[in-house]
């Protein structure tokens, strides 16, 4: 326990302080063929689930840690003064992820944003933006001297309460899902480990 909760504790920690290599330093690694992106548009934020009781995130479950991928973006807003340009950052993606007894860590969620569209597609059309999150995990697991990291399959991946309802558009889902995954898991190192019925990474 005491273990796990250092880990947790390090983890809010662990961007701010650069023990994770910066973003920028990796970010061009996922970046597809032909298109262009500005590193200093993003960045990642780890949260804990007492931060996340203070935002809203894409996630669909509740973790002991999360990535966060943000990026900057550029809103008019009205006023009497005839409007101005706010700027902030709003996610685009999120990884969630369990500290087991060990260490290991276990990538429970991979999900898109579903909020802001419009904005979000294109920046996400642009990047290899699962990989890169699981990058994101793999080296703060190296960091934390992690022995292993661990990605459930697609079918123990949470989906939207609305695609979970339809039980047509829910087997589709699942399908793509698992292609995808197996896909993802294979090209970041990962191999399906039967006894344990999910994708693995040895880091010892």
């Amino acid at each position: 326990m005491e273990a796990w909760q250092a880990i947790v504790d390090d983890f809010v920690l662990c961007v701010d302080h650069e023990k994770l290599p910066p973003l920028s330093r990796f970010l061009s690694d996922y970046v597809k063929t032909g298109c262009d992106v500005a590193p200093a548009d993003y960045r990642l934020v780890p949260l804990t689930p007492d931060l996340l009781r203070c935002l809203i995130t894409s996630s669909n479950c509740l973790t002991d840690c999360m990535f966060e991928l943000q990026s900057k973006y550029q809103q008019f807003v009205p006023d009497d003064w005839g409007g101005h340009m706010d700027k902030g950052r709003r996610d685009l993606a999120v990884v969630g992820f369990n500290i087991l007894e060990g260490v290991v860590l276990e990538i429970q969620e991979l999900n898109p944003t579903t909020a802001h569209l419009d904005w979000a597609q294109p920046k996400l059309d642009a990047l290899e933006w699962e990989r890169l999150l699981i990058r994101a995990v793999v080296d703060f697991g190296r960091h934390c001297q992690a022995k292993q990291i661990r990605l459930q399959p697609a079918h123990r991946q949470p989906i939207g309460a609305e695609s979970a309802a339809d039980p047509v558009k829910s087997a589709g889902l699942r399908e793509e899902l698992r292609q995808r995954y197996e896909r993802i898991a294979r090209e970041s190192g990962f191999d399906f480990d039967r006894s344990l019925a999910c994708f693995v990474l040895d880091l010892a």
